[in-house]
């Protein structure tokens, strides 16, 4: 009789688990299949942008970058398809194992009830809104910072591409080649 209340209360951790797990794809999925998306793509750009910077002559570029740019269109489409699909069948296998070791049946209960509620639909809701003017917060408190940091590099990075190629014009930066 032990085993079998244990084996219940088991089905019942799980059952709350997985639900869970269905709730956070509905959260975060889209957001993940972008970010896992993103992370594919921005190699591929920076390494094709300064391949195209180095090899094709000024005047051929923007016929060039824009053939590359449709190319880099369907791989990014197909890429977020194939991540889209794995974020749906992955989101049970990778999330009820975790909630079940770490959650107790009531702090998930309690989790449910909240993403469910509709306080936390309205706090959804906000989120890209909070998200933007935290940043531009953030943006507009680092932005002398940053551009400082950005013309330390630039300036840096000017003397030692200068060194390296033997002409002593430190003032070109790359967007000006």
């Amino acid at each position: 009789a032990l085993s079998t209340g244990a084996m219940a209360q088991n089905d019942a951790k799980k059952a709350l688990a997985t639900k869970l797990a269905q709730l956070q794809l509905k959260t975060d999925g889209a957001a993940m299949a972008d970010q896992l998306t993103g992370s594919a793509v921005q190699p591929i750009v920076a390494g094709w942008s300064q391949r195209l910077d180095e090899t094709v002559p000024p005047a051929r570029q923007k016929d060039v970058r824009d053939k590359l740019d449709a190319e880099l269109k369907k791989f990014a489409d197909n890429t977020h398809k194939a991540v889209e699909a794995q974020v749906g069948k992955s989101a049970e296998a990778a999330l009820v194992p975790i909630f079940m070791e770490k959650l107790s049946e009531d702090e998930m209960k309690t989790i449910i009830a909240y993403m469910e509620s509709p306080a936390s639909a309205k706090l959804q809701a906000l989120g890209a809104d909070a998200t933007d003017a935290w940043a531009k917060r953030i943006i507009e408190a680092t932005r002398s910072q940053v551009e400082a940091g950005a013309k330390t590099f630039e300036s840096a990075a000017n003397r030692i591409v200068g060194a390296a190629g033997g002409s002593g014009s430190g003032g070109n930066s790359p967007a000006k080649k």
